[in-house]
């Protein structure tokens, strides 16, 4: 592929890292776009963005150099992570996660609310990560990170437009006055299983278990989300759940 997209001298410019770059910028765009139309505060949605950055980078990086221990080898290579790249994303996500809901928790933000918003800007930035992976052709497994990159800007347009327009969803809103947030949320983390799901046909094989858990987890928090219409079918298959 195209590990280093130009040099000047001893200097080198990684294509993972570009790429990435331009993720995280995308990215913390359209964080500060709907948080300010959802009106927190400008500074503390800057802060947040930065701190999930690094809190994202650092877990996913231990995670993925505790797991291939054997091909990092060198302590100087775990820290070069452009020259050397890779990331656990569900280490990464899962301590981003938390992070994410403790610190809306600390400011009082609607926890559901900052998590619809915060799954675009993450798929954002794992669309971008996906492409430079494959410049740099960092999976043994290229077909991996081809269905990265696709699976992750489609669930940034379907998490994108299910945040903006849930409420209008009647199947979700059913006979309660008004939809709950977190569709989006709940929906990336739907997206994510079926992306393990995948992945473990191709390269690991307990990706699959993964990912069959994350989307019965998922699918059974959107069905608790959903105003109850008992006379639907939607409303009768719930209560059938309900009563198991």
């Amino acid at each position: 592929m195209l590990p280093i997209l130009f040099s000047i001298g001893p200097v080198k410019i990684y294509s993972y890292g570009v790429f990435l770059a331009l993720g995280l910028f995308l990215s913390l765009y359209w964080w500060w776009k709907m948080g300010r139309d959802e009106h927190f505060e400008e500074i503390a949605l800057f802060d947040g963005f930065f701190l999930a950055v690094i809190t994202y980078w650092v877990a996913g990086r231990a995670g993925y150099v505790l797991m291939h221990l054997s091909e990092i080898g060198t302590f100087y290579r775990s820290l070069a992570i452009l020259a050397y790249p890779g990331i656990d994303v569900v280490v990464g996500m899962v301590s981003t996660a938390i992070f994410v809901f403790l610190f809306a928790r600390t400011r009082d933000w609607q926890v559901w609310k900052v998590a619809d918003a915060f799954v675009v800007a993450l798929s954002l930035v794992l669309t971008f990560g996906s492409i430079g992976a494959i410049l740099n052709g960092t999976s043994p497994v290229w077909q991996v990170n081809v269905w990265g990159a696709v699976w992750a800007f489609t669930l940034f347009i379907i998490v994108s437009r299910v945040r903006k327009n849930f409420r209008f969803y009647s199947w979700y809103k059913g006979e309660s006055s008004m939809a709950q947030e977190g569709l989006a949320g709940l929906i990336f983390v739907l997206g994510v299983g079926v992306y393990y799901l995948v992945v473990g046909f191709m390269d690991v094989q307990w990706h699959s278990i993964l990912g069959l858990v994350l989307i019965l987890v998922s699918a059974y928090s959107i069905n608790k989300r959903v105003g109850r219409r008992e006379n639907t079918l939607w409303g009768k298959l719930s209560n059938i759940i309900r009563r198991k």
